[in-house]
């Protein structure tokens, strides 16, 4: 059983894809799946998609990916008012403009679920798929844990948070054990389901480096890790781009900010 790398919400932000696929590439992992939202808030959604088709295309659809196919059937007149300034929209609008639509196509064809090795991945949630729901806390998190012990996905693997954290009902099985800081022991007949970062705007104020995770089938361990990368070179491609600088400032510390403001 090879390992399986997970990368989610990359977010259009090439110089934090780079950095975390040349840890991939000594990590160990010979499988990279995405979970989601490859376009949104960042300047380069076009260069991340054809990245990530060249690797293989493994992707899930997320809700900004979804995003952009609204804003390309609605077109930017019929948009609400002051979308430029929405981090949301404005990101949407970006990837439409800057993405040929062959490759806009191919991203709004991704399934909702993709299989790996002892687990499923998925962007946000298998309850309510089309409502984008947060798994943040264990009454979210229950209904996503009932679908993977009935239809027995194995561990489920989720984006959107953009942040790092799992969990388990010890009422339906085994109890996952944390081996130090970064790593989960999933026992054989554990129902668990991890949230695994963003790769291109991570939201642990405590530590802004991209943020992915590694699952080993065989060991049964789920790593999650992080990767330093120029989020200065980021923020200001964004900034250049005249995105929302919200979305720029979320990558820096206000120190490395106070240097682009």
């Amino acid at each position: 059983m090879s390992q399986v790398a997970i990368l989610s919400d990359v977010h259009g932000n090439l110089p934090a894809l780079k950095a975390v696929l040349w840890e991939v590439a000594t990590s160990g992992a010979e499988m990279i799946v995405f979970g989601g939202d490859l376009v949104g808030y960042g300047a380069s959604p076009g260069e991340c998609v054809e990245l990530v088709r060249k690797l293989g295309g493994n992707c899930v659809l997320g809700n900004h990916d979804a995003q952009s196919k609204l804003v390309f059937k609605l077109g930017e007149e019929k948009l609400p008012e002051g979308w430029e300034a929405n981090a949301v929209w404005s990101g949407a609008v970006h990837a439409v403009r800057k993405m040929e639509t062959e490759a806009l196509e191919w991203l709004w064809d991704r399934p909702w679920v993709l299989s790996v090795e002892g687990g499923i991945v998925a962007h946000a949630s298998l309850a309510a798929a089309n409502d984008w729901p947060y798994i943040v806390n264990k009454e979210v998190a229950a209904p996503n844990l009932d679908i993977l012990q009935e239809q027995d996905f194995g561990v489920g693997f989720f984006g959107h948070t953009h942040q790092q954290d799992f969990f388990f009902d010890d009422a339906r099985g085994a109890i996952p054990e944390r081996i130090g800081v970064n790593k989960i022991h999933v026992p054989e007949d554990a129902v668990c389901l991890a949230t695994v970062g963003s790769v291109g705007q991570p939201r642990d104020l405590s530590d802004l480096r991209a943020s992915w995770t590694l699952w080993d089938p065989e060991k049964r361990i789920i790593e999650f890790r992080q990767t330093e990368y120029p989020a200065l070179e980021a923020a200001k491609a964004i900034l250049a781009a005249n995105l929302p600088p919200d979305s720029a400032q979320r990558l820096l510390s206000p120190e490395e900010w106070a240097l682009l403001a």
